[in-house]
């Protein structure tokens, strides 16, 4: 089933960049362990500056941001910090028939089979 007919496609780009004395790493790897210890000291002492583009349109900080395009934001995020698994509510389904409605159908219709094969052996 392709459920892009029901819904436009979400395209998501998420850049992480690290800047160090004028050069840019794009990943953890890519930095050499002496600078790799600053990084990893700079993030429990500084707080990380961030960007948010949407749309193109750049945003300081989350409070900047329109209410919807926080929301979808967080909700991105969300599914990032979980591994890009998703999470759906589970809906319980109530059964038709408790247990106790399911026995009394089953006596009744019991019955009615006991009747009519009573009346099929006695004519």
């Amino acid at each position: 089933m392709n459920c892009s007919h029901f819904a436009p496609a979400v395209n998501i780009t998420l850049k992480k960049t690290i800047r160090y004395n004028g050069k840019e790493y794009s990943s953890l790897a890519e930095l050499p362990p002496e600078i790799r210890s600053a990084y990893e000291k700079a993030l429990h002492e500084v707080p990380a500056k961030m960007n948010f583009v949407f749309n193109g349109e750049r945003f300081a900080d989350e409070v900047a941001m329109p209410p919807g395009v926080r929301k979808l934001c967080d909700d991105i995020m969300g599914v990032i910090e979980n591994n890009g698994e998703v999470t759906i509510p589970n809906k319980t389904v109530e059964p038709w028939l408790s247990k106790k409605e399911i026995a009394i159908v089953g006596v009744f219709a019991g019955g009615v089979i006991g009747l009519a094969l009573a009346r099929l052996i006695l004519g």
